[in-house]
């Protein structure tokens, strides 16, 4: 008599599966040159979704090693008074990703959490090398904090979370807010 436990097939949704075999034959996605590699992406992220009503904000922060940093400020639909922030820094290998392909995730997180997702959109590789996006995410840390009031954000609530490499530069950006000063964040979610 054995006590092992029979492994169970995975299921996945048809919807999953069907992108599972459109994508199982090269070239794969870390073949493509960037230009194509994050059309790939983009287009990946374009099907017709449900995604939560929230009010958004784009805005220029300025500072940085680029001078500047567009980003996307996003709140639950009719959300008044400040709202505690999550600095949202995006993965997807440095090369890829941006707004467009974390939005449904960024307004799960504003509507779910009742926060405001301030989500830089720094720039990427190789267009840009180390340490320029990490940079360019703490000027929007010192920004948050800085006058992230006058825009409705609780400058005493501020958490930091990322995916993949998102997650990578959040804890670098924690680690930098430890050491510079200046930017008192009270969370870090990494993905």
């Amino acid at each position: 008599m054995s006590n092992a436990v029979e492994p169970v097939a995975p299921v996945l949704e048809p919807a999953a599966a069907a992108l599972a075999k459109a994508t199982d034959n090269p070239p794969y996605l870390f073949q493509l040159p960037p230009a194509e590699g994050r059309k790939a992406v983009d287009d990946l992220q374009s099907g017709d979704v449900a995604k939560p009503a929230v009010d958004e904000e784009w805005i220029t922060v300025p500072g940085g090693p680029t001078g500047s940093v567009r980003t996307r400020i996003v709140k639950p639909a009719g959300a008044t008074g400040t709202l505690p922030v999550v600095l949202y820094i995006h993965g997807a290998g440095w090369v890829f990703g941006n707004a467009h392909t974390h939005d449904r995730l960024v307004r799960e997180l504003a509507v779910g959490a009742n926060a405001a997702i301030v989500f830089p959109e720094y720039d990427l590789s190789p267009e840009v090398r180390y340490p320029v996006a990490i940079e360019q995410n703490f000027t929007v840390a010192r920004w948050v904090v800085e006058q992230g009031a006058t825009r409705g954000l609780d400058t005493a609530r501020i958490a930091v979370a990322g995916d993949s490499v998102g997650g990578n530069m959040s804890a670098a950006l924690t680690l930098m807010a430890k050491e510079r000063g200046g930017v008192p964040l009270l969370q870090q979610v990494l993905f």
